[in-house]
Parts: C-alpha cells; sequence; structure tokens
C-alpha cells in the first residue's frame, strides 16, 4: 500500500485507518504533472510544488506561467485541478 504506521502498536492490536500515515506524493519544490478533467475535456500540464503533496491534502503549484493552482495530490509526481 505504500503507508506506514504513524505511531508504534502493541502486539496483537488490530490496526486501523487512522494508524496510518498519508502518503507523501511529492516533495515541496519537485516538478509535477497537472491534469484538470471536466466533462468531454483533459488538460494537461507541468508545475513546481510549492508545498509538498500530501495524499488527500491541497498543494499549492506555480504553472510555467507563473500561476499558482490549488490542487490535489493524486499520486507519484502527479495533481488534479478540480474545475
Amino acid at each position: 500500500m505504500g503507508r506506514t504506521i504513524d505511531r508504534p502498536l502493541a502486539a496483537g492490536r488490530s490496526l486501523r485507518q487512522n494508524h496510518l500515515k498519508a502518503r507523501q506524493w511529492f516533495a515541496a519544490g519537485e516538478t509535477v504533472q497537472l491534469v484538470a478533467q471536466g466533462p468531454g475535456f483533459s488538460v494537461a500540464g507541468s508545475g513546481r510544488a510549492l508545498t509538498a503533496g500530501i495524499e488527500g491534502q491541497p498543494v499549492r503549484i506555480r504553472t510555467e506561467s507563473g500561476r499558482i493552482l490549488t490542487a490535489e495530490a493524486v499520486g507519484e509526481r502527479r495533481a488534479e485541478v478540480n474545475p
């Protein structure tokens, strides 16, 4: 799954979703692929992450033109912009 335990657990204790750390898909400063999709269209480009791309958290990305967008980290060096 690519996830790690957030804190030590006693032997025999059940593992729950809240015991796992969220994945970090990319670090601040890395180049990421941006994708925006909607009914009947898909646009892709690249940009530089201004914040770490942590699963389930918004991430700020500066596009090649200098515009700053908020997206969602969805994979390894990949983020989706929701129009």
